[in-house]
């Protein structure tokens, strides 16, 4: 449903009006992952509780209504640097202007520099949310502007890193998962073992290939972002069953999770070409997915992936670059059917108990009133 440029939906007083910005374009020829995914759904969830508005940039000004949430997509000024993860926008504080509480999503951008610098001055509250990316040119490294913000709110404790300094204002809101989607397939028969994820060194794959005994279906979904990785994925499945699937739509890994005996996610801290990374896994989505179905999961001790799985309890948790302990659970995973079943029964509760929209906007509507 489309507005006009200047009419938002009718208030309710008795209700805080919250504005979202994400800084990051995205939309129609944006930048779209996993930060506009977060930034959406947690508009969305939050709209549902009380009323907001995305504020985005791309191809605008324009503004629609996506179910109890209003969408503002502004044109930036310019990009800086021509860094598309940083726009220049002046024209979005009028976005802000009516909202109690400001939420900005990216950390490193003008934008965000800009929205705090706005709350500051107007006395509203503002909270930050970092969901990677962001820029080399802002204003938090000339000015004071970390000190101004009201909360950290971050998706995982692993994520804090750069708001040490501030960490008393820190809340843990994690990031939610579709349950009525991502859900088992009622008298579903699981087999093998599965990876959802981009191709990309630091995922790990070539340590589950690794791990996996030949004549154990694997299947990677996924598409090939390192051209030299993907080949060298293809050479150490040689003579194993895997199945490479590059083109697969958001209904074909839902189903991929819904017969999948057991989801992987291997990431590393140091990938087979020597690099490192401190933070290869902010908290994990694919994972999250895969718990939610129903699938007995593994994941590597790297990034937030603990804070996710309880190992032994809705998982297991191996050290990271290690294939001999990666395949000792599998083993016991493939050979034990009922104990792989209990364990994805256990992560799918975890998931509804912690990793829904719901329950992340409930955390989120607390610290704004604290």
């Amino acid at each position: 449903m489309e507005l006009q440029p200047n009419v938002s939906p009718a208030r309710d007083p008795g209700r805080p009006r919250i504005a979202v910005v994400y800084p990051i374009p995205f939309g129609d020829g944006g930048l779209y992952g996993g930060g506009e995914r977060y930034a959406l759904e947690l508009a969305r969830a939050l709209a549902r509780s009380t009323p907001t508005r995305l504020v985005t940039f791309g191809e605008g000004p324009r503004r629609r209504l996506d179910g109890d949430l209003e969408i503002s997509t502004r044109r930036p000024l310019a990009y800086p640097r021509n860094e598309r993860l940083n726009p220049l926008s002046l024209g979005f504080l009028a976005d802000l202007r009516d909202a109690d509480v400001i939420h900005c999503t990216c950390w490193n951008t003008l934008v965000t520099d800009l929205a705090v610098t706005f709350a500051r001055t107007t006395g509203k509250r503002v909270f930050v949310t970092d969901v990677g990316g962001g820029a080399s040119l802002t204003l938090n490294r000339l000015l004071p502007i970390a000190r101004w913000v009201d909360g950290y709110l971050l998706i995982a404790a692993q994520s804090g890193r750069q708001f040490l300094a501030h960490r008393e204002r820190w809340s843990i809101i994690y990031a939610g998962i579709d349950i009525r989607r991502y859900l088992p397939r009622d008298g579903a028969s699981r087999r093998g073992i599965l990876f959802v994820g981009r191709l990309l060194p630091h995922k790990g794959i070539d340590t589950l290939i690794e791990a996996v005994e030949p004549g154990t279906p694997l299947e990677i979904v996924g598409r090939p972002y390192h051209p030299e990785y993907f080949q060298l994925l293809q050479r150490l499945a040689a003579g194993k069953d895997v199945t490479f699937v590059t083109e697969a739509s958001d209904d074909d890994v839902l189903a991929a999770y819904q017969r999948a005996a057991i989801a992987v996610l291997p990431s590393v801290n140091r990938t087979v070409y020597g690099h490192t990374t401190e933070l290869p896994e902010i908290l994990g989505f694919t994972l999250m997915e895969a718990m939610a179905c129903g699938a007995a999961v593994v994941c590597t001790r790297v990034g937030a992936l603990p804070e996710v799985v309880v190992d032994g309890e809705s998982g297991y948790i191996v050290p990271p670059s290690d294939p001999a302990a990666l395949r000792d659970r599998l083993r016991r995973l493939l050979d034990d059917p009922a104990h792989a079943a209990c364990l994805g029964r256990a992560a799918r509760r975890r998931i509804e108990e912690i990793f829904t929209w719901e329950a992340v906007a409930g955390r989120c509507l607390e610290a704004y009133a604290r």
